[in-house]
């Protein structure tokens, strides 16, 4: 990375995080591993891969952020991250199991995971009765594709 700044220049969450992708990759590749870990930029990142296409040396800044969520588990960084990685374990567990997001699932495994089992029960009648949350998941077609894909991936990751 030679910051040409293209990565952020195109990023559709820049301007919400404290910390822009290419100000990321400096941390990365200055060795500032607490101000790089504690950011919320590896969070709020939509994954989308903007970063990636703009960048002129080829770089795969959404691997970096990937990498960098990982760190922040497995060195126990703070307890946001700890919340913020639990979060995307159930979203990931929910899309894994029923192929799309399941607002009930989400919320529930969020909930149980993160010791919060009773957070925003109070809540759920009013969207259940109104039709906003629906009880049971609706699971994709060819839900053993994408549990393929899954199974893959963490076959490269060595999981």
């Amino acid at each position: 990375c030679y910051q040409c700044g293209k990565c952020s220049g195109g990023c559709p969450v820049e301007p919400d995080v404290e910390v822009s992708p290419s100000r990321l990759m400096r941390m990365a590749q200055l060795g500032m591993e607490a101000e790089a870990l504690s950011s919320d930029s590896i969070w709020h990142c939509a994954g989308c891969g903007t970063c990636n296409g703009r960048c002129p040396m080829g770089i795969d800044i959404v691997r970096v952020k990937d990498a960098l969520r990982k760190l922040t588990r497995e060195m126990h960084y703070g307890r946001g991250s700890l919340e913020a990685w639990t979060f995307y374990e159930a979203f990931l567990d929910c899309v894994r199991n029923f192929g799309r997001l399941s607002e009930i699932g989400l919320m529930g495994a969020y909930n149980i995971n993160s010791g919060r089992l009773l957070t925003n029960v109070r809540k759920a009648p009013w969207f259940i009765m109104r039709n906003k949350l629906g009880v049971s998941p609706h699971t994709i077609k060819r839900l053993d594709r994408l549990q393929r894909v899954f199974e893959r991936i963490e076959e490269i990751e060595g999981k």
